[in-house]
C-alpha cells in the first residue's frame, strides 16, 4: 500500500503517553490486541510506516490503536466482566470483537475517520492523529455498530460540524452508531478507570459534540 504521512500531536493532550505503560513492551497485551481485533494476516495494511514491525511505538497508527484498545478493554471498573447486562462501558469490547473481525490501516481522504464494511473495518489518519485515546475507543464502537447491521437513517441537523446530507441518526431511539458511541463516552466519562481529568473532560465534550450535531432530532441529554 503507499506510505502517507501525519504529525502526532502533544502525546499528553491525546492521552497516549497516559494510556501506553500500561501495555507497552508486555507481548500478553499485544498477543491479545493481535489476535482478538483483527490484525493477525494484515501485514499488507499495517507496515509502510503504520507500525507492523514497530507495535510499542506509539507516534505510528499501530502503537496508537493499541492505545485505544486497551482503553477499550480495561477502562471498566469490573473489566472481567463483560456481560451484557452491564453497562456498555463494560460490554463495549465484546461487542466490537463479537462484529469486528479485521482491521486494516490506510491514509484515507480525510473525509472518514473509519469505514465499515461486511467484512472489516478501515481505520485512516483523521482517527489516529485527530482524535484522543477515548475518542478512538469510541470510534470502533460506532463502526462495530455499523458491521452490526445499524446504518444511519437521517441527515445532518441544520448547523452540523459535520456538514449536510446523510450520516446522522434520526433520534436516540433509533439506537444507531452514534447512540452507541455517544454512550460509551457518557459511561467513561461516569465510570471509566484509570483515568485523568483531562480525558474525562475530553470524553465529556465528545460526547456532547456528538449529542448536538449527530441526530436529526437532538436528543434531550448533556453529559
Amino acid at each position: 500500500m503507499a506510505t502517507c504521512s501525519a504529525t502526532a500531536p502533544d502525546l499528553d493532550v491525546s492521552g497516549d503517553n497516559f494510556y501506553a505503560p500500561f501495555w507497552q513492551g508486555s507481548q500478553p497485551h499485544v498477543s491479545y490486541f493481535w489476535n482478538t481485533y483483527g490484525f493477525a494476516g494484515q501485514k499488507a495494511y499495517w507496515d509502510d510506516g503504520f507500525g507492523w514491525d514497530d507495535p510499542n511505538n506509539i507516534i505510528l497508527p499501530l502503537g496508537r490503536t493499541f492505545n485505544s484498545l486497551w482503553l477499550l478493554t480495561y477502562s471498566a471498573p469490573n473489566y472481567e466482566n463483560d456481560s451484557y447486562e452491564l453497562s456498555i462501558l463494560s460490554w463495549g469490547r465484546r461487542y466490537v470483537r463479537e462484529n469486528i473481525r479485521v482491521l486494516r490501516a490506510f491514509c484515507g481522504d480525510g473525509t472518514a475517520v473509519a469505514t465499515s464494511f461486511s467484512d472489516r473495518v478501515e481505520l485512516y489518519l483523521g482517527m489516529w492523529f485527530d482524535q484522543a485515546v477515548p475518542d478512538r475507543a469510541s470510534t470502533f464502537v460506532h463502526e462495530a455498530r455499523h458491521v452490526g447491521g445499524k446504518s444511519h437513517n437521517a441527515n445532518f441537523p441544520a448547523g452540523s460540524v459535520f456538514g449536510t446530507g446523510g450520516g446522522a441518526d434520526q433520534d436516540w431511539a433509533y439506537e444507531g452508531a452514534w447512540m452507541y458511541e455517544t454512550l460509551y463516552l457518557w459511561w467513561f466519562v461516569t465510570d471509566g478507570t484509570p483515568i485523568t481529568s483531562a480525558m474525562r473532560e475530553r470524553a465529556r465534550q465528545q460526547g456532547n459534540l456528538y449529542i448536538d450535531n449527530a441526530f436529526a432530532v437532538r436528543p434531550p441529554y448533556r453529559i
